[in-house]
């Protein structure tokens, strides 16, 4: 069993990070790094050896991995360390993010052992359209833990996907706006914002629409409930996954032999 355990991940809601949390308990290891790519590059690099076992988590964003979570993790070599890639889903499906963070491990030097897809609340719920609300709940954190106890030292071969990935989506526009009476301009949002796309204007927090990736922290996390979804494609996609996708989705583990 491996004792050194190492998380990576991008997590803007704090999904991601939530789940790999609970795999590392199952583990019963020690962990011995926690490299947080959500709002900056890593900086020192995380070093790695053959007896450490990384958890690498990101969320998936329409069927893909987000490009800016990427760019932060290629710099980092594996030195041939065990690896779980793992993604996070809002109930429609995974597509091709499993498999996209599968091969960006084993371009970095890691050798994959397990992976898996767990749910999360989708970051376009809201309590009018709640896609996958409250999740990673209890039962998931419970198969998360269940997962990181089987996680062995076998080489994982594959993982469900297409390669090439389905092509990913340009993402145009502010997906928030703010309600300027609530807003105290505390800063929160820049503070979280991984583009660093926020910024105060006459004392309120506004978007730079050309450096949103609707990832939804800005509205999750803000202490006055100031932000709002009202981007119209982002709703009208909140609208269809709730008419077609509800049906409650269960994690997938896959295990080297």
């Amino acid at each position: 069993m491996h004792r050194k355990i190492h998380l990576i991940y991008f997590s803007p809601t704090a999904t991601t990070r939530k789940t790999l949390e609970a795999i590392t308990r199952g583990t019963n290891g020690t962990v011995q790094s926690e490299t947080d790519l959500t709002c900056r590059s890593p900086e020192p690099l995380p070093v790695f050896g053959k007896d450490d076992l990384v958890l690498v988590g990101m969320p998936v964003y329409a069927g893909r991995l987000p490009q800016l979570a990427v760019q932060r993790f290629l710099p980092i070599t594996g030195n041939d360390a065990a690896v779980v890639p793992v993604v996070v889903y809002g109930n429609r499906h995974y597509d091709d993010a499993l498999i996209e963070l599968y091969d960006c491990c084993r371009k970095q030097g890691f050798r994959p052992v397990a992976a898996g897809t767990f749910l999360g609340e989708h970051s376009f719920s809201t309590p009018q359209l709640p896609l996958s609300k409250g999740r990673p709940d209890a039962a998931d954190l419970e198969k998360a833990e269940a997962f990181g106890r089987q996680i062995g030292t076998a080489e994982l071969k594959t993982v469900p996907g297409h390669r090439p990935y389905k092509a990913g989506k340009t993402l145009t526009g502010s997906a928030t706006s703010v309600d300027p009476e609530r807003c105290t301009a505390c800063g929160k949002c820049i503070e979280i914002c991984p583009t660093q796309g926020m910024s105060i204007n006459n004392s309120v927090a506004e978007a730079d629409p050309d450096n949103c990736i609707w990832c939804m922290a800005c509205l999750r996390f803000c202490p006055a409930d100031a932000r709002s979804l009202t981007l119209e494609p982002i709703r009208a996609t909140a609208q269809k996954l709730n008419d077609h996708f509800s049906e409650r989705r269960e994690p997938e583990i896959f295990l080297g032999q």
